[in-house]
């Protein structure tokens, strides 16, 4: 008979996710895994495999969430510009937040690790596209309601919405501060705003 095991599963992803998004996968030890994580050494490879296997459940672990979350905003009511703008601002305040923003980084280890892993680079980029397509539904619904212009290559823009959503994080990482992430969050609607359709 299998033993219970004695933590949860999905916490130790989250923690995982924050060790690999504040060290990076290539600096992130197993000793710092191991500390971070709060389990045993023989604990990470029983449950998660190797260092690899639990840096590539964690990401997607925590891109899947993030993908839900996004296309549960897209059902709620509201207009096109006001879904956008809602998806930024919880996107802001989670890279605001000290210990959520070292969880989102694992996005930036993971874009770099994606050049030499193909598995993770082509989950990767079936990420980025589930992102455009959930956008690029937002634009097409708002497109048929009039709220966006006739005019408006909803394709094109529902690209760099996903473009300048990553973006976020980089920004983040660098050192920009939530007001500056603000401050480019308003040129994003400021572009919404001129594709808007005439009412």
């Amino acid at each position: 008979m299998a033993r219970t095991k004695a933590f949860d599963t999905n916490e130790v992803l989250h923690k995982a996710m924050s060790v690999f998004g504040s060290r990076g996968y290539e600096g992130a030890t197993l000793p710092d895994l191991i500390t971070g994580l709060g389990i045993a050494r023989q604990s990470i490879y029983d449950t998660y495999g190797t260092k690899r296997d639990l840096f590539l459940t964690a990401v997607k672990y925590y891109m899947d969430r993030k993908n839900c979350d996004l296309q549960e905003l897209m059902d709620q009511p509201g207009t096109v510009t006001e879904k956008v703008e809602q998806a930024f601002t919880t996107m802001i305040r989670v890279l605001a937040d000290p210990d959520l923003r070292q969880e989102c980084f694992i996005i930036s280890s993971a874009i770099e690790q994606a050049t030499h892993d193909e598995e993770l680079a082509a989950y990767m980029h079936a990420n980025t596209e589930q992102v455009e397509q959930a956008f690029y539904t937002m634009l097409e619904i708002g497109m048929e309601q009039g709220e966006l212009s006739q005019e408006v290559n909803i394709r094109d823009l529902s690209r760099f919405l996903a473009h300048e959503r990553i973006a976020l994080v980089f920004a983040a990482k660098l050192g920009m501060d939530e007001q500056k992430l603000f401050s480019i969050m308003q040129i994003v609607l400021s572009v919404m705003k001129s594709s808007e359709g005439k009412s």
